[in-house]
């Protein structure tokens, strides 16, 4: 969370998304209820199920608000457990029992560490106590950013412990109301961490990455891959339903989430990026994960609901804008399917119903019309929409839209003629494959008669390539990669004749020649091996 606290620029921002959400029509997220808690604020969210009750348990500004949403169009506040002053307050629950994080301190350190608040009680009330830390970190617990459970463990992140690491501290709570200390990972201060199984996945926001740890031996966690996310600002992560999958946040405005490939952690590979359609500044505060979407409370005060079912084609499907500066947290895990949400200032917590519906999605391949290479960097519109997708360095784009319906595509790129194809249909649940092919400017298929004698040879070929050229003039020769990169440029010392041009230092592979002459030009396409 960002620490900011200038009552003028809540006051400026709420003005703006006051004004902005009036013209924002929600989609797939219908609002049940809400309760107003100002003045205190709100932050994590969480969920407890016990005895035919369902719960939202948030942290709020002065202790842990247990609210029963078991009837979600009529959330009945249940109590509070109090607890020190803090902006920010993250709850986890494992059991019977709620573990709570905060930053605040207060001087007598009598509230200072972890909360553990007994849930079994309830409704009639919830017993707590604060955990100092014990055996090598005895009594100097004193408070901690977030906090993760995972069976029976607790994931203490980003705490004040100084001699072991602000990273993550790790406690076995197979007695729950008494936890013990085991191990510590240390590399870097970790804002929060995600654990499945015997791997834990660590969003170092100051190192601006995120890590994977293997932590078969919880007392000794051994670092397996670090990888740098798109606003190398790592708030949070989560991974897929399949373990395929990592999705990161950046807290910084204007910047994606981030879908990267950890099938393989010796290869991680960035997929694709997320900016909300509304607000795309205002980036995604924290992302969860439910059979393939993503949930996302954001900056801009907004929820979104995004189709990662196919990760590197992320669509947004729902959106919703709640109020002022900042929807913090969101919870999508409880029995009866709604989401829990908590607007962090004004304090406002929010129950929706969600329409999980999957994108109509749009896919292919840019080519450049005369050559036939792939076009990095064009600009893929759907018009109608906010929509615009960029071409990957291969040339294959992906995007996609939430309606289905019928739409007319546009295609950029500097240096071609922009092309707009019309009436693509495009269906929920269905890939459409539109490959595309784009004109350079200044070149049509007339001007590259010239070329028609000259030979370039061998095919395939190796440490030269031979240019002959008896009657025809040629000015320069270029030569491009797959990707559509210029990798060497030729200047003949003569127009015409036999030229032979050394490729020694071209790497295996397939390679597009331009010949050029008078401001024409003519291709030939090559292999190298």
């Amino acid at each position: 969370m960002k620490k900011i606290h200038i009552p003028l620029l809540v006051f400026i921002l709420s003005i703006l998304f006051n004004f902005t959400s009036t013209a924002q029509a929600s989609r797939n997220l219908d609002r049940l209820s809400s309760i107003d808690f100002s003045p205190q604020t709100l932050a994590g969210c969480w969920h407890y199920e016990a005895n035919n009750k369902i719960y939202a348990l948030i942290g709020a500004s002065y202790g842990l608000i247990i609210i029963d949403i078991t009837i979600p169009d009529s959330p009945m506040v249940v109590l509070q457990v109090p607890g020190i002053h803090n902006l920010w307050r993250e709850v986890k629950v494992s059991g019977q029992h709620a573990y709570i994080t905060t930053e605040g301190l207060d001087s007598t350190g009598i509230l200072n560490g972890v909360q553990i608040v007994n849930l079994s009680y309830l409704p009639d009330s919830a017993p707590s106590k604060i955990y100092k830390g014990d055996g090598l970190i005895e009594n100097q617990l004193m408070s901690a950013h977030s906090i993760t459970s995972d069976e029976n463990y607790i994931y203490i992140n980003g705490h004040n412990i100084q001699s072991v690491g602000r990273g993550v501290l790790i406690c076995d709570i197979s007695d729950p109301w008494n936890p013990v200390y085991v191990g510590a990972v240390t590399n870097n201060y970790c804002h929060d961490s995600y654990v499945r199984g015997d791997t834990i996945w660590t969003s170092d926001i100051i190192a601006g990455i995120f890590s994977v740890y293997d932590i078969s031996d919880r007392s000794n966690p051994v670092l397996l891959a670090t990888q740098q996310t798109p606003g190398n600002f790592n708030h949070n992560a989560w991974l897929s339903d399949d373990g395929n999958t990592l999705f990161t946040t950046d807290e910084r405005g204007n910047e994606p989430l981030g879908s990267f490939d950890v099938s393989d952690l010796n290869n991680i590979t960035l997929l694709d990026t997320y900016f909300t359609n509304n607000f795309s500044s205002s980036e995604v505060h924290n992302v969860r994960v439910l059979n393939d979407f993503l949930i996302n409370p954001s900056y801009g005060s907004q929820l979104t609901l995004v189709d990662a079912s196919r990760p590197n084609n992320l669509v947004e499907v729902g959106n919703y804008t709640t109020g002022n500066y900042l929807l913090w947290d969101a919870d999508p895990y409880f029995s009866n399917g709604v989401i829990a949400a908590t607007e962090t200032n004004p304090g406002i917590f929010f129950v929706f119903r969600p329409t999980y519906q999957r994108a109509a999605y749009l896919e292919g391949l840019i080519t450049d019309s005369i050559s036939g290479i792939p076009i990095p960097g064009a600009t893929i519109r759907i018009l109608g929409t906010t929509i615009q997708k960029n071409s990957k360095g291969t040339g294959d784009y992906y995007t996609g839209v939430a309606d289905p319906g019928t739409y007319d595509i546009e295609f950029t790129k500097t240096g071609y003629a922009a092309k707009t194809i019309s009436g693509v249909s495009l269906n929920t649940g269905i890939v459409t494959t539109l490959d595309v092919q784009l004109r350079p400017l200044g070149i049509s298929v007339g001007t590259i008669g010239f070329a028609e004698n000259i030979s370039v040879s061998p095919n395939p070929f190796n440490k030269y390539l031979i240019v002959g050229s008896p009657d025809q003039l040629v000015d320069q020769i270029n030569i491009f990669n797959i990707l559509g990169e210029q990798v060497k440029t030729f200047l003949p010392e003569s127009t015409s004749g036999r030229f032979e041009l050394n490729t020694e230092f071209l790497p295996d592979g397939l390679y597009l020649v331009q010949l050029i002459s008078k401001g024409s030009s003519a291709y030939r396409k090559l292999i190298k091996n």
